[in-house]
């Protein structure tokens, strides 16, 4: 929903999260569309390790997108987010704790902006920084799909496939959204790292 007249002359963060196919992606698109209809200046991020559906736009599972520029590091968003009111970031978590400063500049700067992430990693912790960031968001939406093993709410996202490289970056056929209850976390010491690894 478009920020009332109200609200828009100061800043804004907004975080979405949840498990991988929870709609958190589809939430960030309707919002950016919204905020371009209602006459802002608007312009999204991914990060450019994700490249599962397109390399130049926010992508959902089901095939929506909204263009977006693919960036490694949170001092390029800073750079072109300059001249925009509305700022967009999907996958927040890949981006490391610089992002929570990021976001607090850019709030202070007036500006909105909208953070999807997922919050728990594949071994079940927070991933940050999407803790910290909702923390400081005026606004928190917290996505849900029904558990591939039980139907109850899921806030998990279950790897299903062995771990053979660094890069976890996935979807369908190596992740499936778990309730607390049927979620098993992978083995070993968990890992929370800004490079993509989950």
């Amino acid at each position: 929903m478009s920020l009332p007249a109200s609200q828009t002359d100061r800043g804004r963060l907004e975080v979405i999260c949840g498990c991988m196919f929870a709609g958190k992606t589809a939430h960030l698109i309707a919002r950016l569309l919204e905020a371009r209809a209602a006459g802002f200046a608007v312009l999204a991020f991914k990060h450019a390790l994700d490249i599962r559906y397109s390399p130049a736009a926010l992508a959902t599972h089901d095939h929506r997108r909204f263009e977006a520029l693919p960036v490694r590091d949170v001092a390029t968003i800073r750079a072109k987010a300059a001249g925009v009111r509305v700022v967009g970031i999907d996958e927040g978590q890949f981006f490391g704790e610089e992002i929570v400063t990021l976001c607090r500049d850019l709030r202070a700067a007036g500006k909105r902006v909208i953070v999807a992430g997922i919050d728990f990693n594949a071994w079940g912790c927070p991933f940050e920084p999407m803790p910290r960031l909702k923390e400081i968001a005026e606004r928190v939406d917290v996505c849900c799909m029904p558990c591939t093993a039980c139907g109850r709410p899921a806030r998990y996202t279950q790897r299903i496939v062995p771990v053979e490289s660094d890069d976890m970056v996935g979807g369908p056929g190596e992740y499936e959204p778990r309730c607390e209850r049927c979620f098993v976390p992978l083995p070993g010491f968990p890992r929370n790292e800004p490079d993509g690894r989950a």
